[in-house]
């Protein structure tokens, strides 16, 4: 598991974190599909909005198979 000191992850973190290629993170950030902010030239992203992301996903999965 990874540990997360800072509220906010860089896109190689997040990608990590929810189990996605940072290629695939960076895609659904353009999309406008997962929540994120530029520092400086950074993507970042709170990991607060990462847990909601997986959340909807999870509920939206749920919702498809009924």
């Amino acid at each position: 598991m990874l540990k997360i000191q800072s509220p906010t992850l860089t896109a190689k973190q997040a990608a990590t974190y929810i189990g996605v290629s940072y290629w695939t993170l960076l895609g659904l950030a353009r999309q406008g599909r997962i929540k994120h902010f530029r520092g400086g030239n950074k993507i970042l992203f709170r990991k607060t909005s990462l847990d909601t992301w997986i959340d909807e996903a999870e509920a939206a999965s749920i919702k498809k198979a009924e």
